[in-house]
């Protein structure tokens, strides 16, 4: 089920709203937090880490495939073959109206999937003719990383034409740990522009259209072998609504994602036993990895009541994606002439087309009890448009047809009762499937750094099915919210890597093949508890603690699950102050796979305390802030830090925001 977050006048499920104060600061480090620094702080969602850009979502020991990760309800898909570039990273907060954020298989309304959805609704243009000009500019720094932000809002707008511009950019230097040691490969560099103009004949009816360009340059990750020279995502989408009784939403859009991994700024020299010679041989390898995905998509969701007590939600959606990446290795033995470049597709070129269609009825028996039933199919295309791809894998007796089909499917049923106006609760239940990327599918040796493996991909591989059950208990009153939520998941045909001894190694600095293969089971159990607390009109204290846990067939840990993690915010606000101080904790991880690289990760308790100032001086707004993170400069790593990567640590915070 979805996110919940709790404000002080109500309780709002399904999104977390961008624009109240209410709840962001409890979220946000700071006014320049990236969408990394809030979403690890959202109900269920944890983070991988491979560097100080672009971490990987994951909901409740979920990733990947395994979730819908979408701009607007736009599918969306990265071009990197070693995950680093999510899409959560072409996007800055500064562009979003609010992010929902979905768990476990009732999450079906942008695709099938067994874990859940992250769907972040771009900021529209207000159409008012009372609010025609409206402009904020803000700087920020962070001392840490010498860290340069800069943001910049724009919007002009009447009672039937609106325009909005926002941006972001960002430079970060090489960033320093606890005990002042710099970690080398962790600067970034980003730019970030989203425009939307929206037409608004009536209240009823509005078109809109959107840009969006986010460009990261020289982008490094301390935690794998490999930088980023460019990471550029650019969308276009136009949209129609209906606003009635009935509801009509219609988008059509297209979106490009470029990306180009090299290492030509790391040290490429090997060195490899001779036995003939008795000696070792210099080797200096060199590689360049570019990787290009672009999909075009449209749907249409009508939302229809049927009567006072059932409304009934249609929706229609297709895309088609067109995917590759590839990989060019130069290599040379000191003293000799260089060899002819090797080349090879570790992502064929792939067409995916996908259509679906999605049902849900919302059926209110009564004031106390809700239930919604919700189903949908996915008719997936697969088209191998590269010879060259099915050369490559000829080698290991594949016969690869050029086109795939496959259903995958969902149904879910949940009911909510309010025993009073004070405490309700929620359960659901639901099974749902989930296509294999074309990564687990047609992924040709793919280096994994994290457990030192290449990785190759199974074209037989079946659809992975999970069995779903959720609990959620909410408490609201008027100085005191709470909310505790319990899933569980049974998987089906869990997709992983297997070792395969008879496959030898491509690359010098390998610990073998592995090959994504169907494993019989797997289970994972996810525990979220919230509570705000405002015994004073000025006093709030914010408590979130997360765990999960996962097991691969008989009591087998799963990889890359965090431990236990607790937040706990206290904040006060009085005129134009605010202090905020914050303690994140997380135990120590002793339940690990040492088969996939994994080593027990030690507890850690990181303080933070920030503080801001509102003042005006004549028509313009101004925010300041000063923040101090890793108060006591302790030197950690979380579990999902890929390489054991210290964390920043302590840094000073500034920013100024002026606004019109």
């Amino acid at each position: 089920m979805s996110d919940t977050v709790l404000l002080h006048e109500l309780v709002v499920a399904v999104t977390l709203p961008l624009n109240n104060n209410d709840v962001v600061d409890f979220y946000r480090t700071n006014q320049f937090a990236t969408l990394d620094n809030i979403t690890s702080r959202l109900n269920g969602l944890s983070l991988i880490k491979r560097g100080a850009y672009a971490l990987e979502p994951q909901v409740n020991g979920f990733s990947g495939g395994q979730l819908n990760v979408t701009i607007d309800g736009m599918r969306m898909f990265g071009a990197c073959t070693d995950k680093m570039d999510p899409i959560t990273s072409y996007i800055e907060p500064t562009n979003l109206k609010n992010i929902t954020v979905k768990q476990g298989t009732g999450s079906s309304n942008t695709g099938c999937n067994i874990g859940g959805a992250v769907d972040m609704t771009l900021m529209e243009p207000v159409v008012d003719s009372a609010q025609a000009q409206i402009a904020s500019i803000a700087f920020g720094y962070e001392s840490i990383s010498r860290s340069k932000n800069l943001l910049l809002t724009l919007g002009l707008g009447n009672e039937k034409w609106s325009w909005l511009l926002d941006g972001v950019y960002r430079k970060n230097e090489n960033y320093r740990v606890g005990n002042n040691q710099e970690v080398k490969f962790s600067q970034f560099e980003k730019t970030n522009i989203h425009s939307a103009i929206m037409f608004r004949p009536n209240k009823q009816n509005s078109f809109k259209a959107d840009f969006l360009m986010d460009a990261g340059f020289n982008v490094g990750y301390p935690a794998l072998p490999m930088d980023v020279s460019l990471a550029r995502a650019t969308l276009f989408a136009l949209e129609y609504q209906h606003k009635a009784k009935t509801q009509l939403k219609a988008k059509l859009y297209f979106n490009e994602v470029v990306h180009i991994m090299d290492d030509s700024k790391r040290d490429s020299l090997y060195f490899l036993e001779n036995p003939p010679v008795g000696k070792s041989d210099s080797v200096y390898m060199r590689m360049d990895m570019p990787g290009k995905s672009s999909t075009l998509g449209a749907y249409a969701q009508l939302i229809v009541p049927w009567n006072e007590k059932n409304k009934f939600t249609l929706k229609v959606d297709n895309y088609t994606n067109n995917s590759v990446a590839e990989m060019t290795m130069h290599m040379r033995y000191a003293g000799f002439a260089p060899e002819k470049p090797m080349y090879m597709q570790t992502w064929p070129a792939m067409l995916r087309n996908v259509t679906g269609l999605f049902v849900e009825n919302n059926t209110y028996l009564n004031n106390k009890l809700t239930l919604t039933l919700n189903g949908r199919l996915d008719f997936n295309i697969d088209h191998l448009q590269s010879e060259y791809g099915q050369q490559q894998f000829s080698v290991f007796n594949y016969e690869l047809e050029k086109t795939q089909t496959k259903l995958v499917k969902s149904l879910n049923v949940s009911g909510q009762y309010r025993f009073d106006t004070h405490f309700s609760m929620l359960a659901s239940t639901g099974y749902a499937e989930r296509m294999p990327t074309i990564g687990e599918l047609f992924g040709f040796y793919l280096f994994n750094a994290y457990d030192g493996y290449d990785y190759i991909g199974n074209p037989y591989l079946k659809a992975e099915k999970s069995n779903f059950f959720r609990l959620d208990l909410q408490y609201s009153h008027s100085k005191l919210k709470a909310n505790l939520n319990q899933s569980l998941s049974f998987i089906g045909d869990y997709i992983m890597g297997a070792t395969n001894p008879n496959i030898q190694a491509m690359n010098f600095y390998t610990n073998g093949t592995r090959v994504y293969t169907n494993v019989l089971t797997a289970r994972l159990y996810s525990a979220d508890l919230q509570i705000l607390y405002s015994p004073l009109k000025s006093l709030s204290v914010f408590v979130l603690s997360k765990l999960t846990l996962g097991e691969i067939n008989k009591n087998t840990p799963m990889p890359l699950i965090s431990p236990l993690k607790n937040i706990v915010a206290i904040q006060y606000e009085k005129n134009s102050w605010e202090l905020q101080a914050e303690c994140e904790s997380a135990l120590a991880q002793n339940r690990i796979n040492v088969t996939y690289g994994e080593r027990v990760t030690p507890a850690y308790a990181v303080l933070n305390v920030k503080s801001a100032y509102r003042f005006s001086l004549s028509k313009v707004a101004f925010n300041a802030g000063l923040g101090i993170t890793n108060l006591l400069n302790n030197v950690y790593y979380e579990h999902l830090d890929w390489g054991r990567i210290k964390r920043p640590g302590r840094s000073v915070e500034l920013y100024l925001k002026m606004s019109y």
